[in-house]
């Protein structure tokens, strides 16, 4: 997220500049959008890690206790 700053910042000096160089307008403007692209994707790989799912961890099966199959088997208290 260091770099959002960054892209913002020269993002904003490219087209401040544009304005007072308006022979250079085009070129300025072109790479204030370059810099606008790369913060929109620096947000967009932050938003994923934020919000990836972690992988489900599987637990290994346990050996299963059989249960009585009727009620004449069930040991009496």
């Amino acid at each position: 997220m260091k770099d959002l700053v960054r892209y913002r910042a020269m993002e904003s000096l490219c087209r401040q500049s544009a304005v007072f160089r308006p022979l250079e307008s085009w070129r300025l403007l072109a790479e204030a959008e370059m810099w606008h692209h790369k913060a929109q994707d620096e947000i967009a790989s932050h938003f994923m890690e934020c919000n990836s799912v972690p992988p489900i961890v599987t637990v290994a099966p346990t050996k299963s206790v059989p249960q009585p199959r009727d009620e004449s088997q069930l040991p009496i208290n």
